[in-house]
């Protein structure tokens, strides 16, 4: 535990293979990552208030299913530079900071829907 705290853990050039409980695990995530792109692609389809979220939901797990991919490529591969674990940490929190962003889209979906009301109810007169 004290090892995952240190900056060798996280900056050591040959920093070996995966454990098989993390490369499971990812490979999991990874999975899930595989199938948020069908569910966002299906539900992208539909015609609601929450379209664009499911749009860039779907760029999100795909962008991130391809980067953790190329990344348990590079530590299977055991490259040096590529497969140190400091880019497992760099893109969870980039995933972390787009999560951020597309949480602050859902936040404005009420306004979007009382302007979209209104502008139906002004619609309503307009011959």
């Amino acid at each position: 535990m004290f090892q995952f705290l240190t900056l060798k853990f996280w900056f050591n050039m040959r920093a070996g293979t995966l454990y098989p409980l993390v490369q499971k695990g990812l490979l999991v995530f990874l999975v899930m990552l595989f199938l948020l792109i069908f569910v966002s692609l299906f539900l992208k389809k539909r015609k609601s208030s929450y379209r664009r979220i499911w749009s860039k939901m779907q760029s999100f797990s795909t962008s991130n299913l391809i980067i953790g991919f190329i990344l348990l490529f590079f530590t299977y591969e055991g490259l040096p530079f590529l497969s140190m674990r400091f880019w497992f940490l760099l893109w969870f929190l980039g995933m972390l900071v787009w999560l951020y962003f597309i949480y602050k889209e859902t936040k404005k979906i009420p306004e979007i829907r009382e302007k979209r009301k209104q502008e139906e109810e002004f619609k309503k007169y307009i011959p």
